[in-house]
């Protein structure tokens, strides 16, 4: 009876991984571009977050701004770590091919894979907890020239409702990586590959 449920539960966890993998591949994974982007201050605060668009409708050069529909971003998170690589805060700022961050300045080079320009990216409600990074470039975008700073980006915390502080600051431009094409498939088809071979010696287990 035991190997009769622990058999069921492989081939249910199989079959389940097999068909995801092809509702992937169905819904063209292929044209879907994800990128990973990471930043570090200059006292060990950090960033890391990703985002991903649609190759097959995007320009070369992805820019987005304000809140409400975007333009090519499907999505775009971000986290905040502290000095010790302690999760102190995330956020979606796109989700659905929708901005709900009205600061939001992001601009993509798909062809160089770099951000570029104008950069604010994470949550800003005039709430305790809200975190953002944006540049110099982003303020002086939103006439913000009063704020700039000596250095570059700045990573910023609200810890009070309309009292914000910085949190660290540096000149370290954001850095890109891409997610290679295929990872998800490829590790659910390892998932499949592990539950049949489960399968297979379980089956043969049981004939012995």
């Amino acid at each position: 009876m035991t190997h009769l449920f622990t058999r069921t539960a492989i081939s249910m966890v199989t079959t389940t991984a097999l068909a995801l993998a092809i509702a992937i591949t169905t819904n063209n994974l292929a044209h879907a571009a994800e990128f990973k982007f990471n930043w570090k201050g200059d006292t060990g605060y950090s960033a890391k977050g990703s985002f991903n668009y649609d190759t097959t409708t995007a320009p070369s050069v992805i820019s987005e701004a304000d809140s409400g529909a975007t333009k090519n971003l499907q999505s775009l998170s971000i986290s905040f770590f502290d000095p010790l690589s302690n999760l102190i805060n995330s956020f979606t700022p796109v989700l659905n091919s929708v901005s709900n961050y009205r600061y939001l300045r992001f601009n993509f080079d798909s062809t160089k894979e770099q951000i570029f320009g104008p950069f604010d990216v994470g949550k800003d409600d005039k709430l305790p907890g809200d975190k953002w990074l944006n540049n110099n470039l982003a303020l002086i975008d939103e006439g913000f020239s009063n704020q700039v700073l000596a250095k570059e980006f700045h990573l910023n915390n609200r810890y009070a409702a309309d009292t914000e502080q910085i949190l660290d600051l540096s000149n370290n431009s954001v850095q890109v990586s891409k997610v290679p094409e295929g990872s998800i498939i490829i590790g659910l088809l390892a998932v499949c590959s592990l539950g049949f071979t489960a399968y297979r010696n379980l089956d043969k287990a049981t004939q012995e």
